[in-house]
Parts: structure tokens; C-alpha cells; sequence
């Protein structure tokens, strides 16, 4: 039993560590902005951009922003791929393509992108 209370301490130090990695409150809509630059730059057309009020948890807080952008399949794949190569912790979820009207190779693409922040000592 000792050795397991251990290593759940050792556990949670690394965790610690881990989450002070994430970005502070302070940091937050600088990174919502490169999310914005990221859809930009990927060749997207925005439609929509949405921060969302953050969901707390235990350790970290979840700030989502629903999303609702035009684009082909290629710019989505780039746009995918920049946001995973972004130094912050972003996903993305709830990803739906729709096929937009006529000859156009255009899809409409919605989502929700969420990143997330570790909670000050104060707010915990």
C-alpha cells in the first residue's frame, strides 16, 4: 500500500508538471487568435467563430470554439494538420462535412475546436 501511495504522489507531481505546460489564463486569446490565423492562412473562408464560455475540471479548464468554415477537403486536411503543429494544446471535435449545393468542390465544414488551460493555484 505505501508503494502505491508513492507512486500516485510521484503520479500527480508529473501531472503537475504537465499541466504547467498548458497555456495561463493571460495566454488564452493570443492562442484563440492563431486558431483564427490557422484557418486563415489554410486557405479556409470563416463563417463562423465562436468562443465559448470554459468548462472547469479537476486540474485544467476547456475553452471551446465552435467553428463553421468553407473550404475543399485539401485546405481542411492543411488546417488539421497546422492546428496538431500549434505549441498549444488544441483538438478538434464534433467534425462534420457537408457537401455544398451545385458543381462546387467546396464543402462546409463544422466543428468544435477546444483548448484548454491549467487552472491557477487560486482557482482550484
Amino acid at each position: 500500500l505505501e508503494l502505491y501511495k508513492v507512486q500516485l504522489e510521484e503520479m500527480r507531481r508529473t501531472f503537475g508538471t504537465l499541466l504547467r505546460q498548458l497555456p495561463s489564463k493571460t495566454e488564452i486569446p493570443a492562442l484563440i487568435v492563431d486558431i483564427s490565423q490557422t484557418g486563415l492562412a489554410s486557405g479556409l473562408e470563416i463563417e463562423l467563430f465562436k468562443p465559448n464560455p470554459e468548462s472547469r475540471r479537476e486540474f485544467y479548464a476547456e475553452k471551446p470554439i465552435s467553428l463553421r468554415v468553407k473550404g475543399d477537403y485539401h485546405q481542411f486536411g492543411a488546417f488539421a494538420s497546422e492546428i496538431a503543429a500549434l505549441p498549444r494544446i488544441v483538438t478538434l471535435h464534433n467534425i462534420s462535412l457537408t457537401p455544398n449545393s451545385g458543381d462546387s468542390k467546396d464543402m462546409t465544414m463544422t466543428a468544435t475546436a477546444k483548448t484548454y488551460r491549467y487552472l491557477e493555484e487560486d482557482e482550484e
